[in-house]
């Protein structure tokens, strides 16, 4: 490895050009036998307060972070999955602010009762459950309601003490595929409101039955709330729209949003409103204010949820513009007593706001989204990854420690890469651009326009960084002179999406698999290129060369390791990994080792002279993994995951069991 990546990121620590790392004592959290430190906390799916404001719960793919409100500090993590949750997407504290429900996002669903305090688990709550999108209990704790969604609109309501349900009902209706506010719960669990975009319904729990349609001219609402008397619905597009639900006339518009707003919550003394849009702003509606554009003012609406009298004093308090997120708002809870206001979002921060002057207050970091690339530096201590949250991160991994560098891609992103001299990344969008982000002034300093017709599902350096290749779901590879910023050469040989590539480390070869069932190797010197027929039925996921370039591995769709000589193109052996779907790739540093990782995180190892498999670890998570890395000696082990966190393994320590 170059040493001009390691000299820059040392540089800006020196320096202090980047936030003061942070006690990671979580690290060591519920860690599966052989690991040493989990990094990140899992992408934030929600966010709620206890109702005595003095915690904060944080679902995430792994597990419920749980936090104290007033400082922002790690109480402790939840693991949820051992008891039958794969991700933690919805959850709800009851009257108690002790017992707390969680919901996972997976269809065929579960909802758990766990003690907050004790963290000991309650209960399981029975019935056939879909994906849950919303939990609510009810005011005085003794029942919980849920909305799930699994093609159809699924309401439980079930009795707290016993888990026995009470009562259940599903309705035909169409829903915003992953986004939770399109399916919501009165504060009283009397009532359930969903919008497909274009049609807004409002259901009545008891009677089973449709109370309302709200209909426009499309694009009505992607995110829903319920005022906390359920008599006014609020669902936002890029205006906001205020409902009576006892009649289904439209009360209000609130103007302000420029971009689709992802999430809505009401004050409990219903006098604010926040809202958030897909840039990361948040709105905060004083509802008696008339600082942004709306259709009518506003103090009947007021007194209509609060039943509040009509004020002889004028309210001077104004709407607020809370900026501090980068990416899209997952979630947003006020607590109880309406002074404070969270927000969960895609970059991996959780900001706690005061919610009357609109200043944050502190932030929970941390909370990685899935991680597209990993890279260790010289030292083999210092690991620096990218993720869907657009922020780079420099680790220590004997410490936990961390440093962010966020990256200001606002962007979806598809792919990411880093150069090997760590010097740049490379980020495919979910459009046709590819963008390089420079470590060394952290920004971005060039864009190559692609002309793949399809998002990007790959990207990869050459050794010295020279060439920067692209791959698509349309079948083809782009190669990209990086210094000159201009593409060379178009691979149009696959007749399947791309689903990795690689270059071996002398820099000679070039390899791209694909959901054709075949690997092309490309000869860089004499442009010859030749066709590994794999097998005709079952795509290629993954690719990885040994460390003298010798040899190349691929991992068929239906669980088969093949090995070759990268030399002779011959087939040597196959590996058979009938555990699953291998997505992941990846040689120990003396070519003695393959390492292959699959969805529902289990890792293999496998000793290439033998064909044998020599052990196996299990992450205990339920995420697909998508990257494994070596340290330079070969000693530790790290993987990363579709969930957002990082482990890092003792290879020693594995060996000897």
């Amino acid at each position: 490895m170059k040493r001009g990546g390691l000299f820059s990121i040392v540089f800006l620590l020196a320096a202090g050009l980047l936030p003061n790392g942070l006690a990671q004592e979580y690290t060591q959290w519920h860690l599966p036998e052989g690991a040493t430190a989990r990094l990140g906390k899992g992408e934030i799916n929600d966010v709620k307060f206890s109702l005595d404001g003095n915690r904060l719960a944080v679902a995430t793919d792994i597990g419920v972070w749980l936090y104290n409100a007033h400082t922002g500090a790690e109480i402790a993590l939840i693991k949820v999955q051992p008891h039958g949750i794969k991700t933690a997407n919805a959850i709800a504290f009851a009257p108690d602010s002790t017992t707390l429900a969680v919901g996972n996002w997976f269809p065929g669903g579960a909802v758990e009762l766990w003690d907050t305090a004790t963290r000991e688990h309650l209960a399981i709550m029975e019935g056939d459950i879909g994906s849950v999108q919303a939990l609510e209990f009810s005011a005085d704790g003794r029942m919980l309601a849920c909305a799930s969604w699994e093609k159809i609109v699924k309401y439980h309501l079930w009795e707290v003490a016993t888990g026995r349900e009470v009562l259940s009902f599903t309705k035909p209706q169409n829903l915003i595929p992953h986004n939770k506010g399109a399916l919501v719960l009165s504060r009283d669990t009397h009532s359930v409101a969903s919008t497909d975009m274009d049609v807004v319904r409002i259901w009545e729990v008891a009677a089973e039955e449709l109370r309302h349609t709200l209909e426009g001219n499309g694009n009505l609402a992607l995110a829903l709330a319920f005022s906390p008397d359920g008599k006014t619905l609020a669902g936002g597009f890029m205006t906001i729209r205020l409902w009576d639900t006892e009649t289904g006339t439209e009360r209000s518009k609130l103007d302000g949003h420029t971009d689709l707003i992802d999430a809505i919550t009401f004050s409990p003394d219903a006098k604010n409103l926040a809202s958030a849009d897909a840039t990361g702003k948040i709105i905060l509606w004083h509802l008696n204010s008339r600082s942004q554009k709306q259709k009518s003012t506003l103090p009947s609406l007021l007194r209509s949820i609060t039943g509040d009298k009509p004020s002889k004093t004028k309210d001077k308090r104004k709407n607020r513009t809370l900026v501090g997120h980068m990416l899209p708002i997952e979630a947003l809870d006020f607590s109880a007593d309406s002074k404070t206001l969270v927000s969960g979002s895609r970059d991996g921060t959780a900001i706690v706001w005061d919610a009357e002057t609109g200043n944050p207050l502190f932030t929970l970091a941390g909370h990685t989204g899935s991680v597209k690339a990993l890279r260790f530096l010289e030292n083999g201590k210092t690991l620096i990854s990218i993720g869907t949250d657009c922020t780079l991160r420099v680790w220590e991994t004997d410490t936990g420690n961390q440093q962010l560098i966020p990256m200001k891609h606002k962007r979806s992103v598809s792919c990411m890469t880093f150069s090997t001299d760590c010097k740049t990344a490379a980020i495919g969008g979910r459009g046709n651009d590819v963008h390089l982000w420079s470590v060394d002034i952290q920004r971005f300093v060039a864009t190559f326009e692609t002309n793949h017709t399809r998002s990007m599902t790959t990207l990869a350096f050459s050794p010295d960084d020279k060439i920067l290749a692209s791959g698509s779901p349309d079948g083809t590879v782009e190669l990209w002179d990086v210094p000159n910023h201009r593409r060379f050469s178009i691979l149009e040989n696959h007749t399947g999406s791309i689903r990795d590539m690689a270059f071996s480390a002398d820099g000679r070869k070039f390899a791209s698999a694909s959901k054709d069932g075949i690997v092309h190797l490309w000869d860089r010197h004499t442009e010859k290129k030749t066709p590994l027929l794999t097998a005709p039925n079952s795509g290629v996921e993954a690719l990885a060369f040994s460390p003298d370039s010798s040899m190349l591995i691929s991992a068929r769709r239906d669980g088969v390791i093949q090995l070759w000589d990268a030399n002779t193109h011959q087939h040597i052996a196959d590996f058979i990994d009938a555990k699953g779907l291998v997505k992941v790739l990846a040689f120990s540093p003396d070519g003695g080792t393959v390492v292959s990782g699959l969805h529902r995180g289990l890792i293999r190892l496998w000793d290439v002279d033998t064909r044998a498999l020599s052990h196996e670890i299990r992450t205990g998570d339920a995420a697909w993994l998508t990257k494994l890395i070596f340290t330079p000696d070969g000693k530790t082990l790290v993987s990363g995951s579709s969930e957002g966190t990082i482990l890092v393994w003792d290879l020693e320590h594995i060996t000897r069991r």
